[in-house]
């Protein structure tokens, strides 16, 4: 699918503001509504736009920690790869995960209550898993930016 400036538009619109209404989206693209809505649903069908979620305030929520934790396994074996996708799918605590390249295998983005928390996190769901070699991680200080928007 080829983006044009008003699909681009759009969609920037709808990444500062994912609940904003169908009017003020179409009057920021310039666009009629109801060809906002349909040119929308065009660009979910398309996998442009694969859903709408929110960012939570994670203090705001109980999460006092915050960390990313690169995970390194075994590269020999596909089944403690699988089953370690499988058990961070399960995990409350991971609020996001990715495949990298580099020294490590993935990356974690972990949300605890406390230190403690994430510590037994981390010693009892990451390191316990078959395959895992290794695990560090790094504790947020501060959030600059948070899903393209300064926090």
């Amino acid at each position: 699918m080829e983006l044009d400036r008003y699909d681009w538009a759009l969609l920037n619109a709808l990444r500062a503001d994912g609940r904003i209404s169908w009017i003020k989206l179409a009057e920021i693209v310039n666009l009629s509504p109801s060809a906002t809505q349909r040119r929308a649903q065009a660009l979910q069908e398309a996998g442009v736009i694969r859903h709408y979620s929110l960012v939570p305030d994670y203090p705001a929520l109980g999460y006092i920690v915050q960390a990313f934790v690169r995970v390194k396994i075994d590269r020999h074996s596909a089944d403690a790869a699988k089953e370690f996708r499988n058990a961070i799918l399960r995990y409350s605590e991971v609020e996001s995960c990715h495949k990298i390249s580099g020294n490590s295998d993935f990356l974690l983005h972990v949300v605890a209550s406390d230190l403690p928390q994430f510590a037994q996190f981390l010693e009892n769901k990451i390191l316990y898993l078959p395959g895992v070699n290794d695990a560090t991680s790094s504790i947020v200080l501060e959030s600059i930016k948070e899903a393209g928007r300064p926090v």
